[in-house]
């Protein structure tokens, strides 16, 4: 189990299209896919070699559920994420589901 949070927001699908494919391009990108019709993004370090990835994002028509199997800091090897959203101004809540 890791640290789960969700970035309550509304974005609109401009911006969940420019979310994605930033994440698809981050270094640590692993896969995406598809489970009980979810897209799932997964994000792994390379010395990770274990069943669990660093990261899971899924994106939820509230939101962005991050789960961070490694850490409890939500925007560990997040930063392009974090930015754009400083960047675009993009109102959001954060919900730490660990509370």
């Amino acid at each position: 189990m890791g640290f789960e949070y969700k970035l309550k927001t509304k974005l609109t699908h401009q911006q969940t299209t420019e979310i994605q494919d930033l994440l698809e391009n981050a270094v640590l990108f692993e896969k995406k896919y598809e489970y009980a019709h979810q897209l799932f993004w997964d994000f792994r370090h390379v010395e990770n070699t274990g069943k669990m990835p660093n990261i899971s994002i899924i994106f939820e028509e509230d939101g962005i559920y991050i789960c961070q199997y490694g850490s409890s800091y939500m925007w560990k090897d997040l930063d392009e994420l974090k930015n754009y959203i400083e960047k675009e101004q993009i109102a959001c809540e954060i919900i730490d589901y660990q509370e």
